[in-house]
């Protein structure tokens, strides 16, 4: 396989909370005066997730992410929301793993044009430039920009497209099975499931393989 693009998924792949969303959401629940318990509030954030859905992150996600707060902290408050809303529109509310920085860059060295194809709403294009992740990532395929989400084939041709390249010589990496590798398998890429217990050093092994593998 002549790998010309790798793709990567941002939240849960490459960019992760700088601490469990229970706590985070609870911390400022409790500054607004609501108790919180942060076991209690993950649970039923993950929860809210789940029953959410497809078409998550529309235009800036203002709605989906207001009902998510209020039923992950059991009360409606808007100033709990805009709070929240503006905490994870921030770069201090994430974290990138120098590792995948360091190996993802090395693949870059080989010729592989870099890219990122994300579910996210608007404030996705904001972390972006303020990471200066354009540096690396040269290619950003944004759901929210776009109106269509993953595991949608389209978006992943659309980041292809952009990049150049044909979904045969594309990968794209990323932390859930349907949306980030069935999704891109359908595509016409192949899709990789990252692993958080390998990380990011087997990934040039992975791709190794692929340029030695023989697709009829």
């Amino acid at each position: 396989m002549d790998v010309k693009a790798l793709f990567v998924d941002a939240a849960g792949t490459l960019l992760r909370p700088r601490e469990p969303i229970g706590m985070t959401y609870s911390r400022f629940a409790r500054a607004r005066g609501h108790d919180a318990d942060p076991v209690e509030v993950e649970l039923r954030f993950r929860a809210a997730l789940k029953r959410s859905g497809q078409s998550r992150q529309q235009g800036d996600g203002r709605e989906f992410w207001a009902r998510v707060v209020a039923e992950s902290v059991g009360v409606e408050d808007t100033r709990l929301f805009e709070d929240l809303y503006d905490w994870y529109g921030h770069p201090k509310a994430w974290w990138i793993d120098t590792e995948a920085l360091d190996v993802l860059g090395k693949i870059a060295r080989q010729g592989v044009r870099l890219g990122i194809i994300s579910n996210w709403d608007r404030r996705l294009r904001a972390l972006y430039q303020r990471f200066a992740l354009e540096r690396m990532f040269t290619v950003l395929i944004c759901s929210a920009e776009l109106g269509v989400e993953k595991p949608d084939p389209w978006i992943f041709k659309i980041a292809c497209r952009t990049a150049g390249v044909s979904p045969r010589q594309a990968v794209h990496i990323g932390d859930d099975p349907e949306k980030d590798v069935a999704g891109a398998n359908r595509a016409g890429l192949v899709g990789m499931l990252y692993d958080d217990d390998e990380g990011w050093r087997g990934l040039p092994h992975r791709i190794a393989v692929l340029r030695r593998a023989v697709f009829r």
